[in-house]
């Protein structure tokens, strides 16, 4: 997972000639709309010393509850279940929450390393295990490993056209902070029991987030001249697990009110995720800057600090 910032930050689909801002719901208030997701179920980077994957998973369910978030997509890798049956406890809890599942790739299998042929294998290898948990429960949604999409434009649209006449719909990513990079970190500094280092820890993980929301929300007023419904990307972390009432409580404070995905993709600007008939175009906010060559805002770089923590 170390790579997937670098390909949020800076990968952007092929270039498309530049097209007018699409349409949009007209808002019913003026708050923020943020639709939460979670991938990587149900293990996701390494735990702290005493901690388990399900306690990390009640966490998470917990802050969920708390701050009245609505049900929330966890995007799975069958894998996971296969190397630790026990773990399968934890997309039980998920789902038994009210929280549905959705697929991830039975491996978490990189499509730009790969060909179409096996990729789509591991969609459908995925797919049994949804069934079994989700108990005829929609669980058609789709969320890209390392949110890469095809190298070249034949795989991309290929892909793309199989996942939509399958019944998927795409789960965009349109808001992170590269949440992943502090679960290692974590892990390290607890083991250590290093308080100073995780108060850093803290800080800084708060700090990201925060920063983003001004990143994606500068882009989406430069292409859109609105704010679209923000999809977050987040994963199934230790340290996520630890932080999740405090980001929530973050992202209440600057405006924004938790929605479903489906409602956050049904805005026009996702038709390109979630309709197959949709004219092509780039569906993350870094991809639409690159086609049109708008330079995108400044942020922080943390991975130095991250990398040297609790060596």
């Amino acid at each position: 997972m170390k790579n997937i910032g670098l390909v949020l930050f800076l990968f952007a689909p092929v270039l498309f000639a530049q097209q007018p801002a699409p349409k949009h719901r007209k808002a019913s208030n003026t708050r923020l709309e943020l639709a939460i997701t979670f991938d990587d179920l149900p293990a996701h980077g390494p735990l702290p010393p005493g901690v388990t994957r399900m306690e990390v998973a009640q966490k998470i369910v917990r802050a969920f509850e708390g701050a009245h978030v609505p049900p929330t997509y966890g995007f799975i890798n069958g894998l996971g279940v296969e190397r630790q049956p026990a773990d399968i406890a934890v997309l039980r809890l998920w789902q038994d929450a009210g929280n549905p599942l959705g697929n991830h790739t039975w491996s978490h299998m990189n499509l730009n390393q790969h060909t179409f042929d096996e990729f789509e294998a591991e969609v459908e290898r995925n797919e049994p295990i949804l069934k079994q948990v989700m108990d005829n429960r929609e669980w058609h949604w789709f969320r890209f490993p390392f949110l890469a999409e095809g190298e070249t434009q034949p795989k991309h649209d290929a892909v793309r056209a199989f996942l939509l006449e399958r019944g998927y719909k795409i789960a965009a990513v349109t808001m992170s902070f590269a949440d992943y990079s502090w679960n290692e970190p974590y892990a390290r500094c607890a083991a250590k029991n290093d308080r100073e280092a995780i108060g850093a820890l803290e800080s800084s993980y708060l700090s990201a987030a925060e920063e983003n929301i001004t990143f994606y929300r500068t882009l989406s007023q430069s292409l859109l001249h609105r704010d679209i419904p923000y999809v977050l990307l987040m994963h199934i972390g230790a340290f996520d697990a630890e932080m999740l009432p405090r980001l929530l409580d973050l992202y209440r404070s600057k405006g924004f009110e938790f929605v479903r995905l489906a409602r956050a993709e049904s805005d026009d600007y996702y038709k390109v995720a979630t309709d197959r008939h949709a004219p092509r175009s780039p569906d993350s906010l870094e991809g639409l800057a690159a086609g049109r060559h708008i330079p995108l805002p400044p942020r922080t770089s943390y991975d130095q600090q991250l990398e040297s923590l609790c060596r």
